[in-house]
């Protein structure tokens, strides 16, 4: 990440208010991808810590159904960010094609 960001903690970062929390599971999913494709996913994890209630319109945020937690999935392109979200954190647990993400949900 570039812009505005401070290391609070291993795959933590605080942006603009809101911090992101990354899993293990979903940082080594991020360095797996091109770069290309790692900042887009980085630039709308900004854009979710400044907006998460997504006021704006401009993310593709939608509460996944049928799960214990109150999971949210965030569409970029072919992948998808699944999240929480908890008090003023945003909890970032996978980051897959949008094919493979959904199955630990199971």
């Amino acid at each position: 990440m570039s812009l505005i960001e401070y290391p609070i903690a291993r795959n933590s970062y605080r942006l603009t208010g809101f911090e992101v929390l990354v899993s293990q599971t979903a940082a080594k999913e991020l360095k797996a991808l091109e770069g290309n494709l790692q900042a887009r996913i980085k630039e709308k994890l900004r854009e979710l810590a400044q907006d998460p209630g997504n006021r704006s319109g401009r993310l593709d945020v939608k509460k996944l159904s049928s799960t214990r937690r109150n999971y949210y999935r965030l569409r970029v392109g072919e992948y998808r960010i699944i999240f929480f979200t908890e008090e003023m954190g945003i909890k970032v647990v996978r980051i897959a094609n949008r094919s493979d993400v959904y199955s630990w949900l199971d």
